[in-house]
């Protein structure tokens, strides 16, 4: 995969991180039960062959939040080749030795850190628990202690952006045929070859019949 070439600015995207903040924030997040092929928190959503936005084409995104007011989620399964610290070098002294490359989380503030922890680290986290053991962090000013506990990329992990969706839309995305449901794990989350998620889940994705049928709003 090329080098990405990313902001060298953290921009003011300050409606974006205000909303995403309070999303998170407002209320605990329940996750949907296991084996169900639902959309909720906890959700995976496998972009169909057929989806071409170059944003999601063979996307694998993670729903962190889905509820009345819309639906946020990240990508998980496009890590890049650069570094944290090279795209945002003031974290680089929280960073420490941490050795894992920064993944390509979504569209929407593309400065803007997102942290997936989980095993010791996730002690440290005030933030939401979005799979089995798997806790969302946006707070910058605990990373040092994350990476200090984390067993590395297999608990820690850096998203810069995320997605978003209006009430209903990603509904109609799903019902015309652009996105599959999985129930989300820690093993899927935290892949070691995250490069191949989508292959792997794009083949054992249930049927368009039974993901419309599945949609509770």
């Amino acid at each position: 995969m090329p080098t990405a070439t990313w902001p060298r600015h953290r921009s003011a995207l300050f409606h974006a991180s205000l909303w995403l903040a309070a999303a998170f924030l407002a209320c605990g997040l329940e996750l949907a039960p296991a084996g169900a092929q639902t959309l909720g928190n906890g959700t995976l959503l496998v972009a169909s062959p057929q989806l071409t936005d170059v944003n999601f084409a063979r996307a694998v995104v993670l729903v962190l939040r889905h509820d009345e007011n819309g639906t946020i989620g990240i990508v998980v399964n496009r890590p890049t080749n650069v570094a944290p610290a090279a795209v945002l070098p003031e974290l680089a002294e929280s960073l420490g030795t941490y050795e894992g490359k920064l993944f390509r989380g979504g569209p929407i503030a593309p400065t803007r850190l997102l942290y997936l922890v989980r095993g010791l680290a996730a002690a440290t986290v005030n933030g939401p628990e979005v799979v089995d053991k798997v806790f969302l962090s946006i707070d910058d000013s605990g990373l040092a202690d994350m990476v200090r506990l984390a067993d590395g990329t297999n608990d820690l992990r850096v998203y810069a952006g995320h997605a978003a969706w209006v009430p209903g839309q990603l509904q109609a995305e799903i019902r015309a045929g652009g996105w599959q449901m999985v129930p989300g794990t820690p093993e899927l989350v935290f892949h070691e070859d995250p490069g191949s998620l989508w292959t792997e889940l794009e083949g054992r994705a249930p049927s368009g019949d039974e993901v419309v049928a599945s949609l509770g709003r």
